[in-house]
């Protein structure tokens, strides 16, 4: 994180920072690295490459907001109809709809070999995806392409072929030990699970564990210490 300005009128709910005790978190006054590297791409970049990485950044994600637009809701766009550098796609009524989450988009974006954009920021139950100047266009078909594919399997959902709880989405990501399980029992095939539609067939990306309940750690505190009875037995 580098340097955040305020106005004046919420300076005085700053986290106060004093060189007697400390910053609460690395470096009191931000970190130097990010000057930096800012610097440093602005020097390599100059004016004429700053200007043309802008432009690319905004065109891209356009071409993605354009893309997406007809299978999921894009959220505030300006009125020409376009989005900046980034592009906020919204799954939060198909949680209403059919019970798949934003969790689900992103977990089962990693069996087509994505990771997930950013999610639930700035608006919680969100994708942001932000392509910056640097994918090609055929990386941003190939976003998009599992994007669609991700819809159908959600139309899947809506239409009860399956339920959420048994999809592939709510499954996702699928590991090779699932493409190698011999007692398969869920309602779709290991191929759909495991090679989804559009996803790499050759170099495929395998998550190296499966879906993780996000907050069961947050909710459900488990320590790790060793119990008071090897205390007592050490200090016998």
């Amino acid at each position: 994180m580098g340097p955040i300005g305020v106005k004046k009128h919420l300076a005085p709910f700053l986290p106060p920072v004093s060189l007697e005790t400390g910053a609460v978190s690395a470096a009191p006054y931000g970190s130097a690295s990010i000057l930096t590297i800012s610097y440093l791409y602005i020097l390599m970049m100059g004016a004429d490459g700053l200007h043309r990485a802008t432009e690319v950044a905004i065109l891209n994600a356009n071409y993605i907001a354009k893309r997406l637009d007809a299978h999921f809701p894009v959220l505030y766009r300006n009125h020409n109809d376009r989005v900046a550098h980034e592009c906020i796609i919204d799954p939060r009524p198909l949680k209403a709809s059919c019970g798949v989450t934003v969790d689900d988009i992103a977990k089962r974006l990693i069996d087509y070999g994505f990771h997930a954009p950013t999610m639930s920021f700035p608006v919680p139950g969100t994708l942001m995806i932000e392509p910056t100047e640097s994918e090609s266009k055929a990386e941003l078909d190939r976003f998009c392409e599992a994007m669609i594919a991700i819809r159908r399997e959600i139309a899947e959902v809506e239409d009860g072929k399956f339920p959420i709880d048994a999809s592939p989405l709510r499954y996702a990501p699928h590991t090779v030990h699932d493409i190698a399980d011999d007692n398969w029992q869920r309602p779709y095939s290991r191929a759909q699970g495991c090679f989804p539609d559009g996803s790499p067939q050759q170099d495929k990306y395998w998550s190296p564990v499966g879906r993780v309940d996000n907050v069961y750690g947050d909710r459900n505190l488990v320590c790790s210490c060793p119990p008071i009875s090897n205390y007592a037995q050490a200090a016998e």
